[in-house]
């Protein structure tokens, strides 16, 4: 996806009656990719404010065909804090409202208080990876780990690669296209750990979606510029998965955090 098409992506129009329309990216995919609508959420929460952590529900998956539409409610916005609640839905034959996704956004504005960082990511030079195609990253990607997501040999569940979007200089578009990349390689990375199965192996042999998913924003960071993202599988039971992610800069600076938990289970 080049910059114009994100920004497509992120745009909000209304319709006939007056509903926010969401943009569909890819309509003739299986499914809405949820990162799609964890960016366009980010992009438009709160015009003029700072996105602080997001958390999003996935009801059931959206309809790539269908018009997709956005309700946001300000629920608060004081000195420092604000909250809106999104709910995201498509039309229903009966009449009704179909729920794709329901959100809390917070917003905030940041104090010139204590700067202090517990753990720092290992230093290594981008360039020294090796480059490798992720789809869903809107520019360049290389791999810092050994094996990545297609293999099916049992390693450890983690994953950590280099990402950077030179064209998307644009401060505004760094936090949406961050939760547009973070919705994607959890469960794929969970799948690491399972013998004969990679993430090729979804929606053939095994159900899978995401079933929630929060992300965190500590400071500002430019997209442009390498970000190193490290993503660790917790846990795999009862046809649930849990895994989060940590993103940090060049330098070492953790700039994110994001968990997910989301459904894996064979197909039945």
């Amino acid at each position: 996806m080049n910059l114009e098409q994100f920004r497509i992506v992120l745009g909000i129009e209304k319709d006939s009656e007056g509903r926010a329309v969401l943009p569909i990216a890819d309509p003739s995919a299986q499914q809405i990719f949820g990162g799609q609508i964890l960016a366009q959420l980010v992009a438009n929460a709160a015009p003029g404010k700072t996105v602080k952590s997001l958390h999003v529900v996935f009801p059931r998956s959206g309809r790539p065909r269908d018009p997709m539409y956005l309700d946001l409610e300000k629920t608060h916005d004081g000195r420092s804090l604000g909250l809106r609640r999104a709910v995201v839905y498509q039309d229903q034959l009966a009449g009704g409202r179909r729920v794709v996704a329901t959100g809390s956004v917070l917003v905030d504005r940041a104090d010139d208080e204590y700067d202090y960082q517990f753990d720092v990511a290992p230093t290594s030079d981008p360039l020294a990876a090796k480059p490798i195609d992720f789809a869903v990253v809107p520019g360049e990607a290389r791999l810092i780990s050994d094996v990545g997501l297609d293999d099916v040999s049992a390693v450890p569940a983690e994953l950590a690669f280099w990402m950077r979007c030179p064209d998307f200089a644009d401060t505004s578009l760094a936090r949406p296209v961050l939760a547009y990349v973070s919705d994607w390689p959890l469960i794929g990375t969970l799948l690491k750990a399972v013998p004969g199965l990679s993430q090729q192996d979804a929606h053939i042999r095994l159900q899978t979606g995401v079933v929630s998913h929060s992300i965190w924003f500590h400071q500002p960071f430019d997209v442009s510029q390498w970000l190193r993202v490290d993503i660790r599988g917790q846990r795999l039971t009862g046809g649930r998965g849990f895994g989060t992610g940590a993103v940090y800069t060049q330098g070492g600076s953790l700039v994110a955090s994001f968990a997910q938990e989301s459904v894996i289970r064979s197909l039945r």
